[in-house]
């Protein structure tokens, strides 16, 4: 029986001396719930934070549609208390907070890049930019390494010798796919249209590839007269420089 009391102590110190970290680490900052958790190689961990108002069911009904105050039951509290914008944090194994960013808009999720060839893991920053009425607007989403440069997103190095955060749009008249590279890395296409002209139906296309290249982005693009919107079938690779 002693011994079984011993045992008890022992387990009762061991829970008195994690619970501080264990309470510390579930900390989130007011009017915040943890929105999603995606565990890493090493242990640490992408966390992404939204309104505490806004539940999961309503962050699915949302996504891409647009989030207003018609979404809400009490639009009084929106006006006195508008939404908090979504974060993103880094946390390492042992829960301290190494990065956070505000993201300017309540909805974003994470998720693993399925691209092959990159010498570190790289993941998915999507942020829904969605407006309530438009084609023009939507989720757009980011490259992050967060082992090599925590929460500062991925650049790349246009045709021109710009750099600038490698972002992919998903809109009404634009989209983007993931694809095999023979001999190389996966490359990144997006395909867009816009307005190129005064009269209605002067429109442009614009074609881009990202390619990992000497460990880094590049860009280059093309451009054609014409329309596409995501009614239409994605362009064949032969569309794209």
């Amino acid at each position: 029986m002693q011994r079984l009391n011993y045992r008890a102590i022992a387990a009762l110190c061991v829970a008195l001396a994690v619970s501080p970290a264990m309470a510390w680490a579930a900390e989130l900052p007011a009017g915040y719930r943890l929105a999603q958790k995606l565990s890493m190689e090493d242990g640490s961990a992408l966390q992404v934070l939204e309104d505490q108002r806004i539940s999961a069911q309503m962050h699915k009904d949302s996504w891409g549609s647009g989030l207003d105050a018609d979404s809400f039951d009490d639009t009084a509290d929106l006006l006195e208390n508008p939404l908090l914008e979504a974060q993103v944090r880094l946390v390492s194994p042992a829960g301290d907070v190494i990065a956070h960013q505000n993201l300017g808009y309540p909805l974003a999720k994470v998720k693993k890049a399925p691209l092959k060839g990159q010498p570190e893991p790289v993941y998915f920053l999507t942020i829904d930019q969605t407006a309530p009425m438009g084609s023009y607007s939507g989720p757009a989403t980011q490259l992050l390494l967060p082992a090599k440069q925590q929460l500062k997103p991925v650049n790349y190095t246009g045709a021109d010798g710009k750099v600038e955060p490698l972002t992919l749009a998903r809109t009404g008249k634009a989209e983007w796919k993931v694809v095999s590279a023979s001999g190389g890395a996966d490359e990144l296409l997006q395909v867009s249209s816009f307005m190129d002209g005064e009269g209605e139906d002067d429109f442009a296309t614009r074609y881009e590839t990202y390619r990992f290249v000497d460990g880094q982005w590049r860009g280059v693009s093309s451009q054609k007269k014409g329309y596409w919107d995501t009614e239409s079938e994605f362009p064949a690779r032969k569309a794209f420089p």
